[in-house]
């Protein structure tokens, strides 16, 4: 009887906030949709501004074109000189590999396996258990 003494009762108290549950069940919060270049088009022309659509429309240009030339950039910058050589070896293996992969037919890669099965030693077959 001394074991329980120390022993808490009651359900376990969770920290953080109750989930909202009713009975179509749990309600997610909805995601955050970023307006593309289009919607500010198409919003500003509505309100009769086509010269502030013109302005969005470019600056949006601008910017993407930034960020796509920022992107390749940026992906480079990050990499150790290590990695970086690594990436490389690892394209020159892959297309050396696509290379001999497209010189080869179905059939002569299937003939190849074969001679080399065939050539394989029988230590690793499996044994017959039983008599005989």
């Amino acid at each position: 009887m001394f074991v329980y003494e120390n022993v808490i009762g009651g359900k376990p108290k969770l920290k953080g906030k109750a989930l909202d549950v009713k009975a179509s069940g749990v309600i997610k919060k909805k995601k955050n949709i970023r307006y593309n270049k289009h919607h500010y088009q198409d919003q500003s022309a509505a309100d009769g501004n086509t010269s502030l659509a013109i302005d969005h429309a470019g600056d949006m240009n601008e910017t993407d074109k930034d960020d796509e030339q920022g992107q390749a950039v940026k992906y480079d910058d990050h990499l150790t000189p290590a990695e970086k050589r690594y990436l490389q070896q690892w394209e020159k293996i892959d297309t050396q590999r696509m290379v001999k992969m497209a010189s080869k037919s179905h059939r002569d890669r299937i003939q190849e396996f074969n001679q080399y099965l065939a050539n394989l030693s029988e230590h690793y077959d499996i044994p017959k258990v039983g008599p005989g």
